[in-house]
């Protein structure tokens, strides 16, 4: 159980090490988003939530594929080989009850061009990405460890939230 806000960072530390080895390997032309915790119940999202509450710079929440997701801007960034990691993307467990506590993803999206043809280049340096299609959006998505994912959307996610959901 994650008790404090330490442990949490020292939890990240492993994806984004697989992350940051993945990046040098494979050199996108992108900047890193967010990184994604996944819940595997409700009180795990409530008491994740709760930790960052007076820990962060914002937290906004909203309902997307029937459960909470919350953006949280950390007061300091994650440090990636792409960038600084400013967001948390926190996901209540799936209305199915599929997920599994843990991170799940890093979000990058191009420094230029489309995400198509991110992944394109990508592709030419051995990466091999399922176009995942989403009622709310479609990625590129790649596994660089166990479960967790490298995903590639067309912008950054607070764009995204801004322009759709803020309006």
């Amino acid at each position: 159980m994650m008790a404090n806000l330490q442990i949490f960072f020292e939890m990240a530390e492993l994806p984004i090490s697989r992350f940051n080895d993945w990046v040098k390997t494979h050199s996108p032309a992108a900047l890193a988003d967010h990184i994604c915790f996944k819940c595997a119940d409700h009180e795990e999202f409530e008491r994740v939530r709760a930790l960052f509450e007076h820990e962060s710079e914002f937290i906004y929440q909203s309902i997307i594929s029937g459960r909470p997701i919350a953006v949280i801007k950390f007061k300091a960034s994650i440090e990636s080989a792409l960038g600084p990691i400013w967001y948390l993307e926190l996901s209540d467990q799936k209305p199915d009850g599929s997920q599994k506590s843990g991170f799940d993803h890093i979000e990058i999206f191009p420094v230029d061009g489309s995400m198509e043809s991110l992944a394109d280049s990508l592709k030419n340096t051995g990466v091999h990405f399922e176009k995942v299609i989403r009622p709310h959006h479609t990625t590129f998505d790649t596994t660089i460890f166990d479960n967790f994912k490298v995903r590639l959307e067309p912008e950054p996610l607070i764009e995204k939230i801004k322009r759709d959901e803020m309006l």
